[in-house]
């Protein structure tokens, strides 16, 4: 039924996607309560929409994140082949303690080798929880950046004479 590790590995992302705070787009809704004449109202909109994007270091219009995560340092080098040789090398030593070197070899070599590729899933596990904690701190950021825009805009528009829904 499930092969491996993967199977875990795709759980704990399917149960960290469906936790991240979406960032809900919502549309606002303004009613001009002192009668203001539509061209009045784009005006205040204009107005308004640059006073929340300085207020809140916001703008979505154009919704900035950082590019990517920071630099991580390299996959871990040689997984099974160098988990082997070191192995191999171990399993020799105390093969020749108890007799035989080549058998300790051929042990010492296939419990290197799985070691070291164990250490590798390990390294890319971290390695894939690491983006995607990244990614919801920057989903986390969008929504928080929106939420700040749209409480500014909100309070300016109202104190323009408008009713303002979000």
């Amino acid at each position: 039924m499930f092969r491996g590790p993967e199977w875990l590995v795709r759980l704990v992302c399917a149960s960290v996607v469906l936790s991240i705070p979406t960032l809900v787009v919502g549309q606002t809704f303004v009613y001009p309560a002192r009668g203001q004449s539509p061209q009045q109202q784009e005006f205040d909109r204009g107005q308004c929409y640059s006073w929340a994007v300085q207020q809140s270091g916001f703008d979505p219009a154009n919704p900035t994140v950082a590019a990517g995560p920071p630099p991580q340092p390299g996959m871990p080098q040689g997984g099974l082949f160098r988990g082997a040789a070191g192995g191999a090398a171990l399993g020799a030593v105390g093969g020749a303690i108890g007799g035989d070197a080549g058998k300790g070899a051929a042990i010492g070599a296939a419990v290197g080798g799985l070691f070291g590729v164990m250490r590798r899933a390990r390294w890319q596990e971290e390695q894939q929880q690491q983006q995607q904690s990244y990614q919801a701190q920057q989903q986390g950021a969008m929504a928080q950046g929106h939420s700040a825009y749209n409480r500014a805009f909100g309070a300016c528009m109202t104190g323009r004479g408008y009713t303002v829904s979000m």
